[in-house]
């Protein structure tokens, strides 16, 4: 059996409590179980009995909370992982709640990786959409097969290069520099910059 030796508030979410067992952390629960199940500072408790209460009190709300945020927002397994742990939610729970959006087809990191890339391949290139879906948590498979049948990093490149220097002086060094920072922000390296440069310029009939 171990006490509960203190009861604090959630700074997180003011509708919860963070709970203390023999001195140190254990968990978070909404204040309303805690209250209707009587936990309170000096009461001794079953650590799995405990971990019993917080899981069938947790588990429906943490469910309606993921619901509520993918509604709102389209994310990642990676995002919404975070978000429920930020909510001071525990890794059983949070397990469950993912694996039961998971289930209902709510969250799907590799239909993620094909929105995005399909929103965004006309404006960033290969390099920056894999480095951006990396960072979503997005796993290697599903960001490579998302990228198949888009255009070559170079075509992308000369493609927005084009477009923006349009009736732009391409022997102005100010505007170059600007079209280079242009270029690079949207995640294009200095070689492919380089290579699309001289393209632009060969089709416009210029010399370096």
């Amino acid at each position: 059996m171990s006490v509960i030796t203190d009861i604090k508030p959630n700074k997180r979410d003011k509708d919860r409590v963070n709970l203390y067992l023999d001195g140190e952390f254990y968990g978070s629960v909404s204040a309303l179980v805690a209250a209707a199940k009587r936990l309170e500072e000096g009461k001794e408790i079953d650590e799995k009995e405990l971990a019993d209460i917080i899981f069938e009190s947790d588990k429906r709300n943490a469910f309606e909370y993921a619901l509520g945020y993918i509604s709102r927002y389209v994310c990642t397994q990676k995002k919404i992982t975070q978000k429920l742990y930020d909510k001071g939610y525990g890794k059983v729970v949070v397990e469950y709640t993912i694996e039961k959006l998971k289930s209902y087809n709510y969250i799907d990191d590799r239909e993620y990786a094909e929105q995005y890339v399909a929103l965004n391949k006309g404006l960033k290139g290969s390099r920056r959409l894999r480095e951006e879906l990396r960072a979503r948590g997005v796993a290697a498979e599903y960001i490579e097969d998302a990228l198949k049948g888009v255009s070559s990093e170079e075509e992308d490149a000369l493609a927005l290069a084009s477009k923006h220097a349009a009736g732009k002086d391409l022997n102005d060094e100010k505007y170059v520099a600007r079209l280079v920072r242009y270029l690079s922000y949207r995640g294009y390296g200095q070689d492919v910059i380089a290579r699309t440069l001289t393209k632009l310029r060969s089709d416009r009939g210029q010399k370096e």
